[in-house]
């Protein structure tokens, strides 16, 4: 079901799947709306047992939200997590976060800890504390150019995102035909959210139960990272994907869902 939900004087588009128990906050990557997510969403409901509530939304400038006037950082994006969250109704969730999404996920994990009981992260870092990309691929990232137009999407992502990401011609036409392109000053306002951002200090404060999911083919988030979140969390485990890139969790959904619905559940 999807609705507009008003937290800290935006509007934010809001997906809202119904299950049974604790639900799971989805993360999207930077500029990313909520669409791009569908095939997840829909293999995670059709997994055996209880049937995990989804809420996914679309961040400020990205999907069916408008832009914010000014730039929010990192915390006050998870502060404004916390107040959706409270607005659905829920006083405990999951989350996940995928690449920016899952320094979303971090944040909110971190300032919200009697709110969020587990937290996947997929194809993520610390943030400015990490083993960065090679300089052409971030060269691309900086850009929203590759949201604009489903034959851009389709070339710029086989290149970009790994893992055989072009290898799956239904995947790769659902994920251009399902892409709306940001707004791009909202696509900036979430750069610099995450400018100087880093999770290196409290990662090993953190209370929750972690499991980290990296492809060994990801030319933007490098495995080594997931490793070395690994090394600081308490209760942190990485799962790697042989031949899995920066979207693996779409193109190896067969492995990473039930992988995610067993521990959820």
């Amino acid at each position: 079901m999807s609705t507009t939900v008003r937290v800290r004087g935006l509007r934010l588009h809001v997906d809202h799947r119904p299950g049974e128990g604790t639900p799971l906050l989805l993360c999207n990557g930077i500029g990313a709306n909520l669409e791009l997510l569908e095939p997840f969403v829909d293999d995670l409901a059709a997994q055996p047992g209880r049937r995990v509530p989804v809420i996914r939304f679309d961040l400020p400038g990205t999907g069916g939200s408008p832009s914010s006037r000014l730039p929010r950082r990192m915390g006050a994006l998870a502060g404004m997590l916390g107040d959706l969250v409270h607005e659905l109704g829920y006083d405990e969730v999951d989350v996940l976060g995928i690449s920016w999404g899952g320094a979303l996920a971090q944040e909110f994990a971190h300032r919200n800890p009697r709110r969020c009981r587990r937290v996947v992260l997929c194809a993520t870092s610390m943030g400015m504390v990490m083993v960065p990309a090679k300089p052409s691929v971030l060269l691309t990232l900086a850009s929203p150019l590759r949201y604009f137009g489903p034959a851009h999407m389709r070339s710029t992502g086989s290149r970009i995102y790994g893992g055989g990401f072009g290898d799956d011609p239904a995947l790769a036409a659902h994920f251009a035909e399902s892409t709306r392109a940001p707004d791009p000053l909202g696509y900036y306002w979430q750069i610099l959210a995450g400018a100087g951002w880093t999770s290196a200090w409290y990662l090993p404060l953190l209370r929750q139960r972690v499991l980290l999911l990296a492809g060994d083919d990801d030319p933007i988030i490098p495995v080594v990272n997931a490793r070395l979140m690994a090394r600081l969390l308490r209760h942190g485990t990485v799962h790697l994907v042989p031949g899995g890139g920066h979207l693996a969790l779409l193109t190896h959904a067969h492995e990473l869902v039930p992988l995610i619905h067993r521990f959820l559940s």
